[in-house]
């Protein structure tokens, strides 16, 4: 059994994960060069949705190949998850990666593109291997906030190392809207959801990277939002995946206790960034409506940068003038939506641990300990487990909790009974 990395080197994996990040600039440039070439699925996943698009490119499986296949501009109807476009990235030793694009759908149904990332130790694979599929945080709402548009760089690749040397895949959404057309549809947990699961499906067209074992689930800040979602949904949304864990590090909840919180702090404008993704995501709801309108160029200036640059923009108001309205959460079609993407509405239908830090400066301790309390209490939840890392900070949590973390989810890959702390 190959060792987690060592302590310097988990250090790196806190700008992969945490939501606090403080970068106003567009992401970096991959550190290699990438090879183009294209990737033409092999489908042996049964999807259990398709989607209408109109691709411009198909394909193949061989990563040496550099040969394109136009298609006619018709529209072809695809199943969710196959490879639109696809680049190999260089990764060194650790195996093969490639940068892709790959189908996926809205929470109207509507057809669209979704990026990520896709890695494996080879593709020889000829039994099933494991999955990891990772649910980054916080980043931005704009398109160079994606992060698959700096990968590989040391934070990432750090944070699969310990999973490629075991013998895994892994694979990393970037979400609806990073990367894609459109703004990011921030804390719609449908969505995110979607593109954790139908990465997993791209990853099982591409030949002999073996993406179809067992099936696990990682995210921390809005990750572990879209975590708590994927094992909400995971029936509904892809019961041909064979999903055994889900590990929720910090995941939001108990949103009108967490809007309170974060009034006035040095993380407010995470409030501005949920409003838009919701706004983009729901057409009942207008962010104008219940915004100042002198303030109404924030709006646009979400396009502008990733998370550093609206926190600069967005901290300084004092909330109060910010809105238009008392309270967002007093307005029906508002509160119904809140509600709705909150992680304390659905039993989990997978194992789940939650990972949590005393000390969140962003994520209050109190609302992961109120999850808990009210998913016990939902009838026909799979096995629920809390564990709170004392004098840990938002982001430190992701330091003391990676070895349990690892333990945690080969535990569920090798089948062993999770603990349910919920009782009989």
């Amino acid at each position: 059994m190959n060792r987690v990395p060592a302590v310097t080197t988990i250090v790196v994996i806190f700008s992969l994960l945490a939501a606090a990040c403080s970068s106003t600039e567009a992401a970096a440039p991959p550190v290699n060069d990438p090879v183009p070439t294209t990737v033409a699925p092999t489908t042996t996943v049964a999807p259990t949705t398709t989607t209408t698009v109109a691709p411009t490119t198909t394909t193949t499986v061989a990563p040496t190949t550099t040969t394109t296949t136009t298609l006619p501009p018709t529209t072809t109807t695809i199943p969710t998850g196959s490879i639109l476009s696809s680049e190999v990235v260089d990764i060194g030793s650790l195996g093969v990666a490639w940068r892709v694009t790959y189908s996926s759908v809205s929470i109207t149904g509507e057809p669209i593109e979704v990026t990520g990332v896709i890695a494996a130790p080879d593709t020889d694979a000829t039994t099933p291997r494991p999955v990891l599929s990772i649910a980054h945080g916080t980043t931005g709402l704009a398109d160079q906030c994606a992060p698959s548009a700096s990968f590989p760089d040391v934070f990432t690749l750090a944070a699969l190392t310990p999973f490629l040397e075991r013998g895994w895949v892994v694979t990393a959404t970037d979400y609806e809207g990073l990367g894609g057309p459109g703004l990011h549809a921030y804390i719609v947990g449908e969505s995110e959801a979607r593109g954790v699961f139908d990465i997993v499906r791209a990853a099982g067209n591409i030949e002999g990277v073996g993406a179809y074992g067992p099936l696990v689930v990682w995210g921390h800040s809005q990750g572990g939002h879209a975590a708590m979602h994927v094992s909400q949904r995971w029936q509904e949304l892809a019961p041909d995946l064979d999903l055994v864990g889900v590990a929720a590090g910090a995941p939001p909840s108990q949103l009108d206790l967490l809007s309170t919180f974060l009034q006035g702090s040095d993380f407010q404008g995470y409030l501005i960034m949920v409003g838009a993704g919701l706004a983009v995501s729901y057409p009942e709801l207008d962010l104008k409506s219940v915004t100042n309108p002198e303030y109404h160029y924030l709006l646009d200036e979400l396009e502008n940068g990733c998370t550093g640059y609206v926190m600069d923009l967005v901290n300084p108001i004092p909330f109060s003038d910010l809105l238009s309205v008392a309270d967002i959460f007093a307005i029906p079609e508002w509160s119904a939506r809140l509600t709705e993407n909150d992680t304390n509405q659905l039993p989990n239908q997978a194992p789940v641990i939650i990972l949590h830090g005393d000390q969140d400066e962003q994520i209050p301790i109190i609302s992961s300990e109120f999850l808990l309390g009210q998913l016990c209490g939902m009838p026909d939840h799979a096995p629920l487990e809390r564990r709170v890392y004392p004098g840990a900070t938002h982001s430190s949590a992701v330091l003391d909790y990676f070895d349990d973390l690892v333990s945690w989810l080969e535990a569920r890959v090798e089948g062993e009974t999770a603990v349910d702390q919920c009782g009989p």
